[in-house]
């Protein structure tokens, strides 16, 4: 992904606000509200789809101000049945400034309980996807930040409706391509619609050459025409033709988009589940429990299984957690995904656990600099334009120290979204819903599938059964056959814990750098924590206390001095837990290949790593892994429940393919082909 784009810079000395790059209004002076429900609502027939649809996912060009969105969930708020749910995607270049947004919908007083739920959520302009959900998940808005082209080249969806938005072809040409036509072809199928207050040639011949039956009707107010029609997947030989002919100058290069799809043949992903919804989820930690939480939420009935006496055990059972992302000063899709996953569980906590303080507490969070170079590149970070400061800024020491409410030893990143998360307790929340049967001291040990369901058979020979599994047990995941070849491996942690100390500073936000600390929950503190490879111990250490001690002294002088003063009088508690975690550092999310079905269908891969292969990928039908968070598991736990639900129930993915297929428990499957390591 490219650096932000600057926020679009709008001409108030109108009626309507005006996009001063484009010289073009975001809505009708006249009624905006009507020319969206007449152009869009209307003409793609949405009062009746929504009363008989359960689900139907709209696609937009152009977010703007959002008046298109909120129009449509008003009008779904109205029409369709409770089950129902809406699924709308947005792209916008140039994001409209928070405050810009607000006084734009203050336009519209008769949308002002839907816009100030927008506004609660509205995202920092970081490129890439940024799934927002409202009314308890009825309503979900995957907003893309980023060209159109690129952003909808990522989309892993089914379009039922388009809305064809955005500044006119004459004053954006460069939106309304033949790239972006194939995007909105490809994401459709037999009779998805469209509609756009558009009536130009480039725009019909455009979506006539995809494959879209296309008529010019009524437009609304001064404008005389605009188009309509829905998609037939048989293109227009003709319209073709003529778009090759009269395409602009720089698109006669080769386009950027060549293959028929996304991925790779192996990062493919099942088609929909059609079973019964009932999932048996093996693991009750973050992962296994976010992934409950999702399913649940659209209906599944779910079993969450963990062999522990209760849930969140083992290496979500810290008292405190720090909720952030590390990231580099140029993006890489692993920090993107990281990046994404923090912004992810940051809303998600706001908006669900804003009133539980003993759950999330959003304090914000110091990564100090551990050194010259560190600092250095902190400062280079900012600098790259890469973060909007919304995400990240930049704290000199002076600053830093006020922030956290006691002296320390440098500068950092502050983070004003992150803060700290007690797991267990989240855990507890997340599986404490509707839908989810809770099953602890209870150990699966292997896997079989039977007439369309997963049987789970316990130690003692008791079985569970559901449609669809989801292994979630962290590095015993290796101890099912079908997920035996994973590379996974487990890292020891210990954390120390005490009193706070009454004379000692009383910090106000978490702290981090090679160790961690935060601030105290109900008078107590937590902070460390080792990273021992190669080590299984449970016992608590001595050693290990003085490590964290170490670390927090690194960190802030004097309240590391007081903790270890406490620490020689009265000691301190600890817990050791096991981190999980992959070669790559990331996640293990998705489908369970079928081992020796991938070794045989790309053993080309071996000769040749760019071979062209279309044998479409062999998965254990119904079986899904999440596991190998490492230490990252309130960032990247949350948003592995939805890729997960959004896979088995057909839904747009809450991010881009390129950042799914990196999560692929297939891909250890194809570097080790690739490097005929197997």
């Amino acid at each position: 992904m490219k650096k932000p784009n600057k926020s679009a810079n709008l001409d108030w000395s109108s009626e309507a606000p005006l996009s001063t790059k484009f010289n073009d209004i975001y809505f009708s002076i006249e009624n905006g509200l009507a020319e969206t429900t007449h152009v869009f609502l209307d003409s793609n027939a949405l009062s009746d789809r929504f009363k008989t649809t359960e689900s139907l996912t709209i696609a937009e060009t152009g977010f703007g101000t959002g008046l298109n969105f909120l129009t449509a969930w008003a009008l779904f708020n109205e029409q369709a049945p409770a089950s129902a749910k809406l699924h709308f995607i947005s792209v916008e270049k140039y994001p409209i400034a928070p405050d810009d947004l607000t006084k734009a919908l203050a336009l519209w007083p008769e949308l002002n309980e839907l816009s100030e739920q927008l506004i609660a959520q509205y995202p920092s302009n970081v490129p890439g996807f940024h799934r927002l959900c409202f009314d308890n998940g009825r309503v979900t808005l995957t907003l893309m930040l980023g060209d159109a082209v690129e952003c909808y080249r990522q989309l892993d969806a089914q379009v039922d409706a388009w809305f064809l938005d955005g500044f006119s072809p004459a004053k954006n040409p460069d939106m309304w391509s033949p790239a972006l036509f194939k995007q909105v072809a490809r994401l459709s199928k037999p009779g998805t619609t469209f509609a756009t207050f558009t009536s130009a040639g480039i725009v019909k011949r455009g979506l006539r050459a995809v494959g879209f039956q296309v008529k010019r009707t009524d437009g609304f107010g001064p404008k005389w025409d605009m188009l309509t029609g829905c998609f037939t997947a048989e293109a227009s030989t003709k319209d073709t033709a003529l778009m090759e002919e009269t395409k602009p100058m720089e698109e006669t290069a080769p386009m950027e988009e060549t293959a028929p799809t996304l991925s790779p043949a192996w990062f493919q992903l099942p088609h929909k589940h059609t079973g019964d919804r009932s999932a048996l989820i093996i693991g009750a930690g973050i992962a296994g429990c976010s992934t409950a939480y999702s399913l649940a939420k659209r209906g599944w009935k779910v079993t969450l299984v963990d062999k522990n006496t209760r849930i969140a055990a083992e290496g979500s059972g810290n008292r405190q957690g720090a909720l952030y992302a590390k990231l580099p000063v140029e993006p890489i899709p692993a920090s993107r995904f990281h990046l994404s996953g923090f912004l992810y569980s940051s809303n998600f906590l706001t908006q669900n656990l804003a009133d539980h303080a003993d759950i999330w507490s959003p304090c914000g969070l110091l990564q100090l600099a551990a050194s010259d170079k560190e600092l250095a590149k902190q400062q280079k970070l900012v600098k790259s334009g890469n973060y909007p400061d919304s995400v990240v800024r930049f704290a000199d020491q002076c600053k830093a120290s006020a922030i956290a409410g006691t002296p320390l030893s440098n500068s950092g990143l502050f983070f004003p979204d992150a803060g700290w998360v007690t797991p267990p307790l989240l855990c507890q929340w997340l599986a404490d819903q509707p839908n989810i049967t809770v099953v602890t001291d209870t150990e699966i040990t292997r896997l079989e599938r039977d007439d369309n369901h997963w049987k789970g058979y316990t130690r003692n020979n008791q079985i569970l059964t559901a449609s669809v599994a989801v292994i979630a047990s962290a590095a015993d995941s290796r101890l099912f056959e079908q997920l035996n070849h994973l590379p996974v491996q487990t890292i020891r942690g210990q954390v120390s814990l005490t009193n706070a100390v009454n004379d000692a500073p009383q910090l106000k936000t978490v702290l981090c750098s090679e160790g961690y600390i935060s601030p105290a929950k109900e008078g107590r503190l937590c902070f460390g924590a080792t990273f021992d490879l190669r080590d299984d111990a449970t016992d608590i250490r001595d050693s290990g206390h003085q490590h964290n001690l170490a670390k927090v002294s690194d960190m802030a002088p004097e309240l590391g001095d007081s903790l270890s003063q406490y620490h020689t009088e009265k000691g301190l508690d600890g817990r050791v837990g096991f981190r999980c975690a992959s070669p790559d550092k990331l996640p293990i999310i998705g489908p369970v290949p079928v081992y020796e079905s991938f070794l045989n269908d790309y053993a080309r891969l071996r000769h040749d790593a760019k071979t062209v292969i279309d044998t479409p990928p062999h998965h254990f039908p119904g079986l899904f892994a999440n596991l190998a968070h490492g230490s990252k598991g309130l960032i990247s736990g949350p948003i592995s429940g939805e890729i997960i639900a959004s896979m088995l129930d057909n839904e747009p993915l809450p991010l881009e393919k390129e950042l799914v297929d990196k999560l692929s428990p297939a891909r250890f499957i194809i570097k080790n082909l690739i490097r005929r390591a197997i």
